[in-house]
């Protein structure tokens, strides 16, 4: 099913995504719904980031370039298309770049670790991850990144708070996301949920696509009126257009 509303994508996008493939007996978190573009954004990436991720990246060294694999694998790398556990995955990455910009590198080899210890297609939203594979995660980083310079907060409790804005289902496997977004109020107000409105942000609550809060607003309706309409709090569709601002910025 198509996304009800995407964050400026043009027509050959639209296409993409018409064209993703649907598989029958694949959990549908594993299908592809969503544009690198759109899960950067959703997420407050940068682009550039999340490109790097997907598609992997060549940096100079001191003779010559050097070539750095994907970190994600996208779930249709012929459409370059993003499942919802490929934007869980980048939610999760987006903690080592959120105060430290550890590097790609060092990020690397503790996926590798990570690999290695605890086999599995999506090692940052695997069980194994949520309980022992973190620590494992965090001390390999550690090992090849200074991330005790003064000033900046610990990258355990940067990861903890990314983590503890993932939701998982009875099976603890990730059924939605809380982005954590610079500049605005990080709680759980919204979220991106399996299930709900295509995949798309929503008031985590309620289910009310913040889209549709964001495009009232920006026709000229009033806060209080979009909040008597859907019965939900002032604050929340306040929180809602700012996020959906920094998506349309």
């Amino acid at each position: 099913m198509l996304a009800q509303y995407t964050y400026g994508q043009d027509e050959r996008t639209m296409h993409r995504l018409q064209a993703a493939e649907y598989v029958a007996d694949v959990d549908p978190r594993e299908l592809a719904i969503y544009t690198p573009a759109d899960a950067a954004a959703f997420l407050g990436i940068k682009n550039s980031t999340l490109a790097s991720w997907i598609y992997g990246r060549t940096y100079p060294v001191k003779h010559g370039k050097q070539f750095f694999l994907p970190l994600i694998k996208p779930a249709d790398p012929n459409h370059r298309l993003l499942s919802f556990f490929n934007l869980a995955e980048a939610h999760v990455l987006a903690a080592t770049r959120y105060k430290h910009g550890v590097s790609i590198k060092s990020v690397r080899r503790a996926l590798e670790t990570l690999q290695e210890k605890y086999p599995s297609e999506h090692p940052l939203i695997s069980r194994d991850f949520f309980t022992n594979g973190e620590d494992l995660f965090i001390k390999t980083v550690s090992e090849n990144e200074n991330l005790s310079r003064p000033g900046q907060m610990n990258l355990k409790k940067i990861m903890d708070k990314f983590l503890a804005h993932i939701g998982r289902d009875r099976d603890k496997i990730v059924d939605r996301v809380f982005p954590i977004i610079k500049g605005l109020r990080q709680d759980k107000t919204i979220g991106i949920i399996h299930g709900i409105a295509s995949g798309q942000p929503v008031l985590s609550e309620s289910g009310v696509p913040v889209w549709v809060i964001h495009g009232r607003h920006r026709s000229g309706e009033k806060v209080a009126s979009i909040a008597k309409d859907f019965g939900i709090p002032a604050s929340k569709v306040r929180h809602a257009i700012r996020y959906g601002e920094k998506l349309a910025a």
